[in-house]
């Protein structure tokens, strides 16, 4: 392995047969997939750029091009840890937060005219960062408060700002793998089964015309790795790439200082900062990160979890394309999940109570580690108690579990 590789959290067991399945998923560019050598190469470069730290243009010899406004420097700084999520501490003296975003938009996913699709809460140079979230501990079983402050004027009136908080990305290139067609049948069962759990797939248009099933993203928003990863860069950095060429990020027309700023456009990446075979790379990585293993023989909890009307949509196994199955406790299908958990930002052509199902993989707890989008339940319990819509009727059969079987439930998610 090359020098420095050894830090690679899985370096060490990223095996052929990993490299294989990633490359037949379509993570890497055909150019940079010609032999298992290019493979693994390309596979060591995704987990350095994944890493790197940005900086802002111009810096003639660096990776030039955050911003001009931003709320990271890295891939890593938000994804980390042991399921390479977002963390939220809480203490005495205050929250100590990584990986927070503040979306925008309205019910039906229309940005806000001034600010775009995200608050940002950094800038480059002279620029002027977007607005600032404070979050303090508080009582209750949420145990914080936050509030945003928009610094360039008013949103819009009919603008929600919401708070992510960046998801778990340990198994989710599985997610890939999932065939089409069988997310669209059982989007029609479920239909026809008339009992109050109705899913529905979210197409996307491809640039061909095409439609393509959304996988990634809260409210299935993207179709692969590459365009989520393309969509971190542009909202979380301000780095364009060829799938969001826009050199401004997420500036608006509104924002003229920030439209003026210099960019890291480089003519040996193709007029973009990331050049497409670097996302490629990252993709790559991202493909071996693979979910704690499934246990051979289900668990007494796996039970309890089917009977309580779980797996409805949190499917534990799914169709693969070309044959097999993928594991990830997921329909892939947006479901109306409530008023408790609408945020108020949608996406076009999805509500804001809609959310696509989140696969169950990586869910052990450990320090600062929180659940839902934005990271409210601090305990897989408080999870499930957050369900309503039409999961509703699996929180309540949850709430109902005597004692025992309650904690044989939540040990089967946190072995996941």
């Amino acid at each position: 392995m090359p020098r420095g590789v050894t830090e690679m959290p899985w370096g060490r067991r990223v095996a052929a047969a990993a490299v294989a399945a990633a490359l037949a998923a379509g993570a890497m560019a055909p150019a940079a997939a010609a032999g298992e050598g290019a493979s693994r190469a390309g596979l060591v470069s995704g987990w350095r750029e994944f890493r790197r730290t940005w900086t802002p243009p111009p810096a003639f010899g660096t990776w030039d091009g955050l911003g001009p406004l931003y709320d990271a420097e890295s891939c890593a700084e938000c994804h980390f840890g042991p399921a390479l999520a977002g963390r939220l501490l809480i203490g005495e003296g205050g929250v100590v937060a990584r990986g927070l975003a503040l979306r925008l938009g309205d019910a039906e996913g229309r940005p806000d005219p001034l600010y775009g699709r995200q608050l940002q809460t950094r800038a480059v140079g002279a620029v002027t960062a977007e607005g600032r979230v404070v979050l303090a501990p508080t009582a209750g079983p949420v145990g914080f408060g936050w509030t945003a402050e928009a610094l360039r004027g008013p949103l819009a009136p009919a603008t929600s700002v919401a708070l992510r908080l960046a998801p778990a990305i340990v198994g989710r290139a599985a997610l890939a793998r999932i065939d089409e067609e069988a997310v669209a049948a059982l989007a029609a069962a479920q239909a026809a089964r008339g009992d109050g759990i109705a899913g529905r797939p979210r197409w996307l248009a491809g640039a061909d015309g095409t439609r393509r099933l959304g996988r990634f993203g809260a409210r299935a928003d993207q179709p692969d790795l590459a365009h989520q990863s393309a969509w971190a860069f542009a909202l979380d950095m301000g780095v364009a790439s060829p799938i969001v060429p826009a050199a401004a990020g997420d500036c608006t027309p509104a924002e003229a200082d920030c439209l003026a700023a210099p960019d890291g456009r480089d003519a040996n990446r193709g007029g973009v900062e990331v050049a497409a075979p670097e996302i490629a790379h990252i993709v790559l990585w991202l493909s071996t990160l693979e979910a704690p293993a499934q246990r051979r023989a289900p668990p007494p909890g796996a039970g309890l979890f089917a009977a309580a009307g779980c797996a409805a949509c949190h499917v534990p196994t799914m169709p693969a394309t070309g044959g097999g199955e993928v594991t990830v406790y997921s329909d892939l299908l947006l479901h109306d999940m409530g008023p408790g958990l609408d945020d108020g930002v949608g996406a076009p052509g999805v509500g804001s109570r809609a959310w696509r199902t989140t696969p169950l993989l990586a869910l052990a707890p450990h320090p600062g580690r929180r659940y839902l989008h934005d990271g409210r339940a601090a305990t897989l319990a408080a999870a499930i108690g957050a369900h309503g819509g039409e999961a509703a009727a699996a929180a309540r059969a949850f709430a109902a579990l005597p004692g025992p079987d309650r904690e044989t439930l939540l040990a089967f998610l946190a072995g996941l």
